[in-house]
């Protein structure tokens, strides 16, 4: 059988600190001395100092890896981010009509059917007006955001793959040409454009949105 004395070394073991002299039963600690309470009583193993112990263990060690400055945020910062995730889900429908309507000019041109044809300007106007409002609350959250170390890499990433997108858009724009015959190259460099900065958007939002 083990003998009361290896019981006394291996209980400090098994609440979590490290290994203490046991202290004689029944005998207060000396002042100074490292027991906070004597493990064993008369009666028997004291399970509540040994609960106690392995709580204060814990709670240092929480408040040793919360260590650091706290950062707040301002009211005005939580509504620019609320404003911001809504309008980066109001894309997916934006881009999946443009690319339906383009696809429709892209093939048949003036002959396409005229919901294309009067759909497709507003829905990539939409997305330029939810480009410019997310670049606006992005960067100004971004730089509200400079000093928090939780999550840097993540938005700076985020930011950038946004950037390189409404760069695209522009650059799409720029290709968009009402007099070009249906299938021509310049049409087709405009929607391979558009298509590349689609894909850097939704990137940038998953990113966001699973990546913790």
């Amino acid at each position: 059988m083990i003998s009361l004395g290896v019981l006394l070394q291996l209980i400090p073991a098994l609440s979590g600190s490290p290994a203490q002299p046991a202290a004689p039963i029944g005998h207060a600690p000396e002042p100074g001395g490292s027991f906070v309470a004597p493990l064993v009583a008369a009666g028997g193993i004291d399970w509540s100092s040994i609960r106690a112990r392995r709580e204060a263990a814990a709670g240092d060690t929480a408040r040793t890896r919360r260590s650091g400055p706290a950062i707040e945020y301002s009211g005005f910062y939580h509504t620019r981010l609320t404003l911001h995730r809504w309008l980066s889900f109001a894309m997916l429908p934006l881009f999946a009509g443009s690319y339906f309507t383009g696809h429709e000019l892209l093939e048949k041109g003036d002959q396409a059917p005229g919901w294309a044809r009067h759909l497709h300007g507003p829905l990539a106007a939409g997305t330029a007006v939810v480009f410019s409002v997310n670049t606006i609350t992005g960067a100004w959250n971004l730089w509200d955001s400079r000093k928090d170390p939780a999550g840097r890499l993540k938005r700076y990433v985020h930011s950038l793959l946004f950037v390189a997108a409404g760069a695209g858009f522009v650059y799409a724009a720029s290709k968009a040409d009402d007099d070009a015959a249906p299938g021509s190259s310049t049409l087709k460099t405009h929607r391979d454009i558009a298509l590349v900065s689609m894909g850097l958007s939704v990137s940038s939002w998953a990113l966001m949105l699973f990546f913790k």
